[in-house]
């Protein structure tokens, strides 16, 4: 089985030649959500299976879950190889939980701010209305947008935040905690800049088992990769990973805990 790259110039374009490539049997990536969504349009009514590497956008394998109003009909063809947004969310919901403790969620003006916002409110996020009232900062933002200012302003409240305000000012001194859907095996490969290398290794290796174990078309391909991942009827992956990183005052991001499943 050869691989062929198509580079990251044009995802949909990338998916077009290869679901109308016969000898094709997975694609693998794109890394961004918006392009995975884009690329479906072209790969799913061909039935060609989808390994998304990096996305976290819960429309990308969800239609039920807040900020999922334009998820795409991917039809069960798209497997993604990280926890979703949305079971980030859960897990910061049942640790804030467990520690007995109240959080003031600073969601973002935007459509990422809204759909965390709402993540956490489905999972349950003990809320503090006040700062007064709270014993950490949950912050569902962005760098350079209001919240983030708003957030630096509380100091010196602990901050647990979701992907997206890396680099953002958010005072000396403080306890700043990023949750992301990765592991410390991750850890070199956020420093370098190559994020995205291990789950794509991940998904090559298990369209490889899945064409050793017999596979010899898509949909076998399919079905052999969902078990093997193992990935939910949705094509989520069970119990991934979902880590606490602990930020330095050069937003350096060390592994500080796990957050596991059912916390």
């Amino acid at each position: 089985m050869a691989h062929v790259a198509h580079g990251d110039g044009d995802p949909v374009a990338a998916a077009e030649a290869a679901a109308g490539d016969a000898a094709a049997v997975a694609l693998l990536g794109p890394f961004r959500s918006a392009d995975v969504n884009e690329a479906l349009a072209a790969t799913a009514p061909a039935r060609l299976p989808v390994l998304a590497p990096v996305a976290t956008w819960a429309g990308v394998t969800r239609d039920d879950e807040p900020g999922c109003d334009d998820a795409p009909d991917h039809g069960g063809t798209v497997l993604r190889l990280v926890a979703r947004d949305t079971e980030v969310a859960e897990r910061i919901a049942a640790d804030v939980r467990a520690a007995g403790q109240r959080a003031l969620v600073l969601a973002g003006a935007h459509e990422y701010g809204a759909q965390l916002d709402g993540q956490l409110r489905l999972a349950g996020l003990p809320r503090a209305e006040t700062a007064d009232e709270a014993d950490v900062v949950v912050l569902c933002g962005l760098v350079g947008f209001p919240e983030t200012r708003r957030a630096a302003g509380l100091a010196p409240l602990p901050v647990v935040a979701f992907d997206g305000v890396q680099g953002a000012g958010l005072g000396a001194g403080r306890d700043v905690l990023v949750a992301l859907p990765y592991g410390p095996e991750d850890g070199a490969a956020m420093a370098d800049g190559t994020l995205g290398t291990t789950q794509t290794r991940r998904a090559a290796e298990l369209v490889v088992a899945a064409l050793e174990a017999g596979a010899g078309d898509r949909e076998a391909v399919l079905a052999a990769v969902r078990a093997l991942g193992p990935f939910d009827p949705h094509g989520d992956p069970v119990e991934a990973p979902v880590w606490l990183w602990r930020a330095g005052s050069d937003w350096t991001l060390r592994p500080e805990r796990d957050l596991p499943t059912g916390a």
